[in-house]
């Protein structure tokens, strides 16, 4: 690439997990990247996705651990941009929904680099779907209201409860640790005992939904802190039946060997029945080491249930 010239930057949500809920525009951009610098919750099979021979660059942030600064994050990004046409930058959900979306644009346009926006499906949106529900709901939950419990102890701020106050539905981000400090605020604001739903993995095989009230999610999640948890509240959320969801779904981890679009092609139609699916490839030749890598992480953290390998 000339030195004169910068690329593109594609802020891109993966959307919760599910390779199937990725966008068209989402799926073409991964497939055309020349590097992708990706975070910690992104579907490693959508990584795979790409063309073999890119470099994969994981800046993911771990709640609660020390992880690369955002800062970091930024440089690298102008970095790739400077040596690469196509550079995705792939977040999980939505980047435009507590995605650090705004720093990162800022950074961009600042090397007066172009850059834009992609959205993709947020986890809120894909958790209420999934289980046959709404957010929102005539009479019952007339507005949503999306915010964070992240930084509720930190800054003594409060969580943003005007959604309950007017009958809607509250969906809070990054809210599992300090869940029981909102919970109790909620409920001497309100004096009801709110339905809840804590989600986990919404759309992957490690989803998990548990459902409680204001007073008892708490103990019912034991404070599960670290874990990448969405908490939705209000009077829409006592609709969803968790027990007959979980009875119906029954799914399976494969691991396929073959060719690349041919394990791609079999991957996909498995997800589309509710599997998990990593593709580990026929010919390594072709892959850069970081997608190597990557590959060798995923295989010695899942265990699979199944074994594919596809015959060209």
């Amino acid at each position: 690439m000339s030195l004169n010239k910068k690329g593109k930057v594609y802020l891109v949500g993966a959307g919760p997990g599910d390779p199937d809920l990725l966008t068209r525009k989402a799926e073409r951009l991964i497939r055309q990247a020349d590097i992708i610098l990706y975070d910690r919750l992104v579907n490693p099979f959508i990584l795979q996705l790409a063309k073999p021979g890119i470099k994969v660059i994981n800046v993911g942030k771990q709640p609660y651990h020390k992880h690369i600064q955002q800062a970091e994050i930024n440089r690298q990004l102008i970095d790739a941009a400077s040596s690469h046409g196509c550079v995705v930058r792939l977040k999980g959900g939505d980047p435009a929904i507590f995605g650090r979306v705004r720093e990162e644009v800022v950074a961009l346009k600042a090397q007066n680099i172009d850059c834009e926006i992609v959205p993709g499906i947020t986890s809120a949106s894909a958790a209420v779907a999934i289980m046959g529900q709404g957010l929102t709901g005539r009479k019952i939950a007339t507005n949503v209201t999306y915010t964070t419990g992240h930084f509720c102890k930190e800054n003594h701020k409060k969580v943003d409860i005007s959604a309950i106050l007017k009958n809607g539905t509250l969906a809070i981000y990054m809210g599992i640790k300090n869940l029981n400090e909102m919970m109790t605020q909620i409920y001497q604001k309100t004096e009801i005992d709110y339905p809840v739903v804590v989600v986990y993995n919404i759309s992957t095989y490690q989803e998990k939904v548990i459902k409680g009230t204001v007073t008892t999610i708490g103990q019912i999640i034991k404070r599960q802190a670290g874990s990448p948890g969405l908490v939705l509240v209000g009077s829409l959320m006592s609709e969803i039946d968790c027990e007959n969801y979980f009875k119906q779904k029954a799914t399976k981890n494969y691991l396929i060997t073959g060719g690349y679009q041919l394990a791609i092609d079999k991957a996909l139609s498995l997800y589309s029945e509710g599997h998990f699916c990593i593709i580990n490839p026929e010919d390594r030749s072709m892959y850069h080491e970081t997608q190597l890598e990557l590959i060798n992480e995923i295989t010695e953290k899942y265990t699979f249930d199944e074994y594919i390998e596809l015959i060209e």
